[in-house]
């Protein structure tokens, strides 16, 4: 055993060493935590007593374990980057459709169920994860999945370890599907008179022509007082006479909603286009207060309102949102009692909406808000897997399952 003291960090770069350190955090009694670095403030703290965990690639391979390039499929260490897991792919003119900063491990990505406007055309993670291996409470080290579609078969085990947030096991390697990078990527600005134009047509736009591979809203925000002005970010990849056939038929769409305008369009490459849409996310990762909120797609015009509201009467407030999803991101440089102002606005909001609602950045002062609100009603069973699968309570215990 190699003994490891309290509140030390600790790195892993294989299954083997992952094991261990999980095999010594039970004999020890001293949980491992593995937060991240783009989430360290989502969920409620780790234990006083805990060693922190980081993985990190195999020098060997880089953290590319096997990539089929004819099958579009890839195998990757969990400590691989998402910025070095792209570059590797790019090589062989494919990607990863994940929406996520470059510095985040992917690893990360999956405890936390990361994702961004790229989910309308290629799904979440859990829909481009073809198999997983993870290390569960025991040590012992789990393989669910596999190389293709047909090979998972029986309970899917990697859907509730996506978005776990590491409690259930911990993952060191994933398979998942891989795309051809598009030849072009024609990205259209939207100004919008409302956020909810879009509340009850976007099946519509989904099945029309003009649906894009991804979508967004952010609100760019206006003078004390004022409410801003909302725009929509949406693009098209492809050829490029493709994507001005799907503008064409956007511009009619559009025709049938109300204070809706097109107000630029670019011609952009995929690794320009992912620049700009991590630019526009950016503020997440520095502000005191980060909030993400979820609710049913045709709520979220009125949820955003709702928030442009709070702003004008109290902050400058950043919000960017997923309409698609239901997904709504808000906050900013908020104190504590701004926070508690906002997240009662959110609660009352949302009790209507039908959502629920996560905190991934509190500011100093503001630890009284919960992190995670209402209990939800999958906890219960959440909790019976906890047990099952991390027996001793060594794995990210109490971020956020009750147990």
């Amino acid at each position: 055993m190699t003994s490891v003291a309290s509140n030390s960090a600790v790195t892993a770069r294989s299954a083997a060493e992952l094991s261990a350190l999980v095999s010594d955090a039970v004999a020890e009694a001293v949980p491992l935590v593995d937060y991240g670095i783009a989430h360290a403030g989502l969920g409620h703290a780790p234990p006083a007593a805990h060693t922190k965990l980081a993985q990190e690639p195999d020098p060997a391979n880089g953290g590319i374990i096997e990539h089929y390039v004819r099958d579009l499929t890839v195998r990757a260490a969990a400590g691989i980057n998402i910025g070095d897991l792209q570059r590797a792919l790019a090589l062989h003119n494919q990607f990863a459709p994940i929406d996520a900063d470059d510095d985040i491990t992917l690893g990360e990505a999956i405890h936390h169920n990361t994702y961004g406007p790229l989910r309308v055309g290629y799904g979440s993670l859990r829909d481009i994860l073809l198999g997983l291996h993870y290390i569960d409470g025991d040590g012992r080290d789990i393989h669910v999945g596999g190389r293709t579609v047909k090979n998972v078969a029986g309970y899917d085990l990697s859907r509730f370890l996506v978005g776990s947030l590491g409690e259930l096991g911990i993952v060191h390697e994933a398979t998942f599907r891989t795309y051809a990078i598009p030849e072009h990527v024609l990205v259209v600005e939207l100004t919008l008179a409302d956020p909810g134009a879009l509340d009850g047509r976007a099946t519509d736009l989904l099945l029309s022509d003009a649906r894009p591979v991804h979508l967004s809203y952010t609100l760019r925000p206006g003078r004390a007082g004022e409410m801003g002005t909302w725009v929509a970010h949406l693009a098209y990849f492809g050829r490029r006479t493709g994507a001005l056939v799907q503008l064409k038929a956007l511009e009619l769409f559009i025709n049938t909603l109300p204070g809706v305008h097109i107000a630029g369009t670019s011609d952009l490459t995929l690794e320009s286009d992912a620049v700009e849409r991590a630019a526009r996310r950016a503020w997440r990762r520095g502000a005191s207060a980060v909030v993400k909120i979820i609710l049913p797609p045709a709520a979220t015009g009125a949820a955003c309102n709702a928030l442009a509201a709070w702003a004008v009467a109290n902050r400058t407030l950043h919000i960017d949102a997923l309409p698609m999803h239901g997904c709504i991101f808000a906050g900013g440089a908020l104190d504590a009692e701004a926070a508690g102002l906002l997240d009662d606005t959110i609660n009352h909001t949302i009790s209507s909406l039908h959502g629920l609602r996560v905190w991934h950045a509190r500011p100093a002062g503001a630890e009284s808000i919960d992190p995670f609100g209402a209990p939800q009603p999958d906890w219960p069973m959440l909790a019976k897997l906890k047990r099952t699968l991390d027996p001793h309570g060594v794995l990210n215990p109490r971020r956020f399952i009750p147990v």
